[in-house]
């Protein structure tokens, strides 16, 4: 059976670990390109240390797996039929499904236009996790553990209809108490109270960083976001807030 709700609509492929480019290409090759508005394999950007430098690199979200954006599974399904032995279509029971509205929606929350996560960046208050910039910031409650050693955050994110494990990059540029982020925060407020304003300065309105003043850097508008370089661990630090958090000085 298949299940066809109308509108866009992710379907899942399955295939074998380290073969989603070469099945995305036979699937490419043997289903009609106006069965489908597209297909692709989600990824993560994280970074490898190799030949002495790390180097940002990027590798499947969910190894195994592609996606396809269609209306109508059944001609996709047919072209499936001519290397089937490589793969199947995720059912939820005997009904071919397409991923639910609300984990799609998660999904988008995290991945760029290109379905890809890009790296995120932020710092250890403890054992906890504050995201200052990229696309965790928006989920960084689903953070389980980051490995610092290898600049992953490892989630358990809602999709194909359970909590499945997955790996996104995340450089945590220190690890600090409470009582010393405090500290430090409260060092930069008193030494910015004689500084003279300068161009696109910005103050902090609310958060752990509450009162500290920084430079716009750029926009997102379509986020309400804006990115600002603010001194942090003894140096420029670039810091992602929704619009409303922050104060522009004319």
């Amino acid at each position: 059976m298949i299940d066809n709700r109308g509108g866009k609509m992710w379907y899942v492929i399955h295939t074998m670990a380290g073969l989603e480019q070469k099945c995305m290409q036979q699937c490419q090759e043997y289903i009609d390109q106006s069965a489908y508005r597209e297909m692709f394999i989600p990824q993560y950007k994280t970074k490898k240390h190799f030949k002495k430098e790390w180097h940002e690199v990027a590798k499947p979200l969910f190894p195994g797996y592609l996606f396809v954006d269609t209306d109508e599974i059944e001609p996709v399904l047919l072209g499936l039929k001519e290397f089937r032995q490589y793969t199947k279509v995720l059912k939820d029971g005997d009904i071919v499904s397409p991923v639910k509205k609300d984990e799609q929606e998660f999904l988008s929350l995290m991945m760029d236009k290109d379905h890809i996560v890009q790296y995120s960046e932020g710092f250890l208050i403890g054992d906890e996790v504050y995201i200052i910039s990229g696309p965790l910031k928006k989920v960084q409650g689903w953070i389980r553990t980051v490995d610092r050693h290898r600049r992953i955050a490892k989630m358990d994110v809602p999709i194909f209809g359970r909590a499945t494990p997955i790996e996104v990059g995340l450089g945590t540029i220190a690890r600090v108490s409470e009582e010393e982020l405090s500290q430090m925060i409260s060092d930069v407020i008193d030494r910015q109270k004689d500084e003279a304003q300068f161009e696109n300065q910005v103050k902090v309105l609310s958060g752990i960083f509450e009162g500290v003043r920084g430079k716009f850097l750029y926009a997102d508008p379509d986020a309400d976001e804006w990115t600002v370089e603010i001194e942090l661990f003894g140096a420029g630090t670039k810091v992602t807030f929704q619009r409303e958090e922050l104060q522009m000085f004319i």
